[in-house]
């Protein structure tokens, strides 16, 4: 920055601007508890720094809080979040189950229709085989005689 608009602060300044910065951060603040316990008048500079030291921590202490509300907020999400999960696996592993109960019993199944059509070719089979052999039998027979 050219000279010209350099400007010097003097402690007068930092200590009003401290003052101002202090009411806009903790205006929000309406607990009569804490504005008992942190808000005492002060009678001399060494208590006016004490004063602004546990401001600053009371700020922080008031920042740590929303952050842990906003983690346990969290959490609590998170935890209904898995709740649905687990259900949702727990369910989803009956439907497994199930399926696969109807498909062992529809293999099965098939397999039992498949050795019936197989025992029934089979005797058909047989049948025209041993009806074949009888007649031949009753020709023959028939013939010779």
């Amino acid at each position: 920055m050219p000279p010209k608009f350099r400007r010097t602060l003097s402690g007068e300044d930092l200590r009003a601007a401290d003052e101002v910065e202090k009411e806009s951060l903790l205006e929000h603040d309406s607990d009569p508890d804490e504005d008992m316990l942190f808000n005492r008048p002060s009678t001399s500079t060494e208590n006016v720094q004490v004063h602004g030291k546990l401001d600053s921590v009371r700020i922080q202490i008031k920042e740590v809080t929303d952050t842990m509300r906003d983690n346990m907020q969290k959490v609590i999400e998170r935890g209904d979040r898995m709740e649905d999960l687990q259900s949702a696996s727990e369910r989803l592993s009956m439907a497994g189950n199930e399926f696969r109960d109807a498909a062992r019993n529809a293999q099965r199944k098939a397999w039992m229709q498949n050795v019936k059509a197989r025992i029934i070719i089979g005797g058909i089979t047989l049948m025209l085989v041993l009806c074949i052999v009888v007649l031949d039998v009753m020709v023959l027979y028939l013939v010779l005689r």
